[in-house]
């Protein structure tokens, strides 16, 4: 009884940040885009800001507006040179529109800026499936698991 008490007696006020990113996560497209733009105009770091960017063409790939996608995504790079999440979102455009080339360029561009990114590593190992390099695929693939099982081992830790 306490606890649930305590959740309504000290629940925090989520800053726009925390609204913006769990509107994302929700799926709710038009209020995290509304959000993370009006982030986006106050954020002076630039890592954040290519954090936010990115994110915004998240929500508007979801939107289907691929073009501001785009744009989003290489402002991104423009604020960090190399920005992982940014480049392998680039190479998810080009794989949707069947440029199987130029999403293997860009996958390989983001492992090479940060080869531990997962995400970057299993889309980089379909691009490959699908160009006919099954064994370099599979390979990528299971490294892609191993990067994120760390995560799942510390989540389920008895």
């Amino acid at each position: 009884m306490f606890r649930l008490l305590r959740g309504f007696a000290f629940r925090r006020e989520r800053s726009p940040r925390d609204a913006a990113l769990a509107a994302l996560r929700r799926r709710d497209y038009q209020r995290a885009e509304t959000g993370l733009t009006a982030l986006i105009e106050s954020a002076t770091v630039p890592a954040e800001r290519a954090f936010l960017l990115n994110k915004r063409g998240v929500a508007r790939v979801s939107l289907h507006d691929a073009i501001a996608a785009r744009a989003d995504f290489d402002a991104a790079l423009q604020c960090v040179a190399g920005y992982a999440p940014a480049l392998t979102n680039l190479g998810n455009l080009a794989f949707e529109r069947g440029d199987v080339t130029e999403a293997i360029e860009l996958y390989e561009a983001a492992l090479r800026s940060d080869a531990e990114y997962a995400v970057a590593c299993l889309n980089l190992g379909v691009a490959y499936k699908r160009s006919g390099r099954i064994d370099e695929g599979v390979r990528l693939l299971r490294r892609a698991q191993q990067l994120e099982r760390p995560r799942f081992v510390r989540r389920f830790r008895l």
